[in-house]
């Protein structure tokens, strides 16, 4: 009996952290919702008391770009103890990194990562008083050269002869604002409130009848019951406390951000010690079990004013951070706006821009690290000559200024494609390991196994049809935009290529640009 109750721990305490969302509802998490600001970034807040010793607090950010940098950050109200930050991509048991306050009144980080990342806090005092902040930058532009100007006859036949295209002898070289409307909402979102609901109370409902079950079968009830009721109990108060979030109006004038920044609890000593009756507290060993001791601070009494110089000094050190961060990743962020969130290069970059432009946002890649190594696969931009459309002129400034208004719609479209392409591929790629890990957790007990069936089949294959279908759908559009541009881009060459060789070439390689494009929908 003792080594089930012992595999019993080990089988949830395993469930529990192997996914950031856990589609059975074992672990809470609570999600820091975005708001978009007037200057293009986004920002959400929420404030919250510490849990103590052996306590994660789980937090997630959704749909994040690796191309923009984010920050994160603490702000305590008890300085004297720490408050330590973990953050996490895919499971919960495994940390990317982690910072700690150390004995300041506010800590913060700055990454990028691709969809959703995981933020825990944890501290050994519970019940200090914290404001979690997190902002997102505006996005690295797209470098990808779509439309290139050359007066060099060679470079251009050699391109011309990659694609398969017939080359031009010497003698011939003279011869819709696209809103990005992203993904739309999927059904998958709507129904994981149902789903959670749905999945605790199935769990309850095992946790209640095995523990009936083993009592019954016992002749010594007393370590059963016990174990039944710490496991019942710490399960409920997972349940029960929520954090609070924080509107975003002015972050650096309203009254929550303010508190934090110039205000510490009365009294920083813990003056309340309780049992802490966590199930992860307790050691079977023998008939007995060993209790740790919880240490909270009592903030009833109210808060105590920073004098004048310590509040200076938060708020010094507050707002060089915060201006740094504005300065770097959004006033000096290169690139030209887009209707989305995503941008490009400027519509007249020559090509030693382009290239200045490149190094730009290579050191800013160096500067911001990605926060898990997974990450890596989309923060490589593919530089293929197969999506490029090479002009031969003679007059490059002029030819350049002609083709401006269609080498910026192509460059937001591909911005728009691009982004659509990494956000289905990390959605579908964590739908799928979901889906796997949920079979996986069914095999536990037999009636889970045939409510999650039910769940599965009624709730989330729908969903990751719309998903699919929405995919599709956006797909289809990006492809058939950018095939009605390239193909308007006839009439900026037609007088200077009086025989149509040139305007033939480039409906070649307008046509070698599209299928490219098509080449690299997501099949799942």
């Amino acid at each position: 009996m003792r080594i089930i109750i012992i595999l019993s721990f080990l089988l949830f305490g395993y469930l529990g952290n192997t996914q950031l969302i856990d589609p059975f509802g074992k672990v809470v998490t609570h999600e820091i919702k975005l708001t978009k600001l007037d200057d293009g970034a986004y920002m959400g807040a929420m404030e919250w008391t510490t849990g103590g010793i052996d306590s994660l607090q789980r937090f997630v950010v959704k749909g994040l770009s690796v191309k923009a940098p984010v920050m994160v950050r603490i702000i305590s109200k008890a300085p004297n103890h720490n408050i330590d930050l973990s953050f996490h991509k895919e499971k919960w048991d495994n940390v990317e990194s982690q910072i700690s306050t150390d004995g300041e009144k506010f800590v913060d980080k700055i990454f990028r990562t691709m969809g959703i990342a995981g933020i825990g806090v944890s501290s050994k005092v519970a019940g200090i008083p914290y404001l979690i902040i997190v902002k997102v930058g505006l996005q690295f532009p797209s470098t990808k050269s779509l439309i290139r100007v050359t007066d060099d006859i060679e470079e251009y036949n050699r391109h011309l002869s990659n694609l398969g295209i017939a080359t031009i002898a010497d003698t011939d070289k003279n011869g819709t604002s696209f809103k990005n409307e992203g993904i739309a909402e999927t059904n998958s979102e709507k129904n994981d409130n149902t789903l959670t609901y749905i999945i605790i109370g199935l769990l309850s409902l095992i946790i209640v009848l095995l523990g009936v079950f083993l009592i019954r079968k016992q002749k010594s009830k007393t370590t059963l019951v016990l174990w039944f009721a710490l496991c019942l109990s710490a399960y409920t108060m997972a349940q029960s406390n929520a954090p609070k979030s924080v509107p975003i109006g002015n972050p650096n004038g309203d009254a929550v951000f303010v508190e934090y920044r110039t205000s510490n609890v009365a009294n920083q000593v813990p003056v309340e010690t309780v049992m802490n009756i966590g199930a992860a507290d307790m050691v079977v060993a023998g008939d007995t079990s060993l209790e740790t001791v919880l240490l909270r601070m009592d903030t009833a009494p109210g808060v105590r004013e920073l004098t004048g110089e310590e509040a200076a000094e938060v708020l010094r050190r507050i707002k060089e951070a915060n201006e740094e961060f504005d300065r770097d990743y959004r006033e000096n962020m290169p690139g030209e706006p887009t209707d989305g969130d995503q941008r490009v290069p400027p519509s007249d970059q020559t090509g030693e821009a382009l290239e200045q432009l490149r190094r730009q946002v290579r050191q800013l890649q160096q500067e911001v690290a990605l926060l898990s190594e997974r990450d890596r696969e989309f923060d490589e931009e593919n530089q293929n000559n197969e999506a490029q459309i090479v002009i031969l002129c003679d007059d490059i400034i002029a030819c350049t200024r002609c083709l401006q208004q269609w080498r910026s719609k192509l460059q937001v479209r591909d911005a728009y494609f691009q982004y659509l392409q990494s956000f289905y591929a990390h959605e579908i790629k964590d739908i799928n390991n979901k889906i796997a890990w949920g079979n996986a957790g069914s095999n536990v007990h037999g009636v889970s196994a045939i409510v999650w069936q039910r769940i599965l089949h009624d709730n989330i294959m729908p969903a990751v049809r719309t998903l699919k279908i929405a995919y599709n759908t956006k797909f289809d559009e990006y492809i058939e935009s950018m095939r009605r541009v390239v193909a308007s881009m006839e009439t900026c060459h037609t007088t200077q290529n009086p025989d149509g060789r040139q305007s033939r070439a480039i409906k070649e390689q307008a046509k070698a640009l599209v299928e490219y494009y098509s080449r690299t929908k997501i099949i799942d």
